[in-house]
Order: structure tokens, then sequence, then C-alpha cells
């Protein structure tokens, strides 16, 4: 799925069940059912306790998989020399 073209926003994760997860959207409660390979990437998500997920706001469904490619366009800076290894000196917290 090409995240550049729809309409997207930032959901915070709730609750990941078995077959859905719950998402609040912009002060909205929404349920989303799960494809098994998104739920084992959002159980990841929520281990390393990151909670805010792409939503495409036109079909409410998860972007969860994008063309890195498509990002890269999108984002040249990526590949800046300048950036790369800009976050190597900071250390993790615990």
């Amino acid at each position: 799925m090409a995240v550049f073209s729809h309409n997207y926003t930032l959901g915070l994760i709730k609750e990941v069940g078995e077959e859905d997860v719950l998402i609040s959207v912009n002060g909205e409660d929404i349920e989303i059912e799960l494809k098994e390979t998104d739920r084992e990437v959002l159980l990841n998500m929520v281990t390393e306790n990151v909670f805010l997920v792409p939503v495409d706001s036109d079909t409410n469904e998860l972007i969860l998989n994008m063309d890195e490619s498509v990002v890269r366009q999108e984002f040249p800076e990526m590949d800046l020399t300048e950036l790369i290894g800009a976050a190597d000196g900071f250390e993790e917290e615990k």
C-alpha cells in the first residue's frame, strides 16, 4: 500500500486483541479487523512502547507495510550522508 496516495492520520493503539485492534483516531475509538501479519507487527510495536500507528482516514485501515522505495522518494533526506549514524551516539533508555 502506498502511504502517500491516501489521506492518513495517526491513531493511538489502545488494545490489541486476537482478531482486532482498538485504536483512538481523532478522539474516536474504532475497531479494526487484523490480518495475522498485522497483529504480530502491532504486538512488536507495543512491546517496544510504540503506540502510534498510521491509519488511512478514508478506509480506517492500518498502514503498516510501506514500500521503502516510495518512502525514500517522498523523504530523500533519508539518504543524506550527514544523517547516516546521527543517532548512534545516544544511549537507549532502559
